[in-house]
């Protein structure tokens, strides 16, 4: 419950917030905008290098109890450090990610700008991401552009290691 409520919000904040990206925002992750401004990540994140961003939908967040949501939402330091574990430095497309988990036997690991460790794995045409094979979230839409930030969507939010 509180490991849905953190990933789920702080996730898909990172990589929709700001006014230059509103018209591109999909709308089955809207609800990032509100936890990246508030966390203050959206500046850091538009402003610097290429950044991936895993961001799980408005359905994943919608299993969030809303008090432990608005907890979250309290503590935008806690906010900000969820929301660095669905990213990773630099541009990594889904051919690219396919390719190097692929060429590693089906999975690969990628540090978070938290400095955690994402698993991603790839069997057939399924990608999968999250921080343990445990807690596996699967890419539902990848490769949205916007701007230096690409985007993949994920069905589920989990707690970055």
């Amino acid at each position: 419950m509180r490991t849905q409520i953190l990933t789920a919000a702080c996730a898909i904040g990172v990589a929709f917030a700001g006014p230059a990206f509103a018209q591109d925002i999909p709308e089955e992750v809207g609800t990032a905008v509100d936890a990246a401004e508030t966390a203050g990540v959206v500046e850091t994140l538009v402003s610097g290098g290429p950044v991936t961003v895993f961001v799980p939908t408005n359905d994943a967040v919608s299993g969030v109890p809303e008090d432990a949501l608005n907890e979250l939402l309290g503590d935008t330091e806690r906010l900000a450090s969820v929301i660095q574990g669905y990213a990773v430095t630099g541009t990594l497309m889904a051919a690219d990610v396919i390719e190097l988990a692929e060429s590693e036997g089906g999975s690969t690991q990628v540090e978070t700008l938290g400095g955690g460790m994402l698993t991603v794995m790839v069997e057939g045409d399924t990608v999968t991401v999250g921080p343990s094979e445990d807690a596996m979230a699967t890419v539902v839409t990848p490769d949205l552009t916007l701007g230096n930030i690409t985007v993949h969507v994920i069905d589920t939010a989990f707690l970055p290691m």
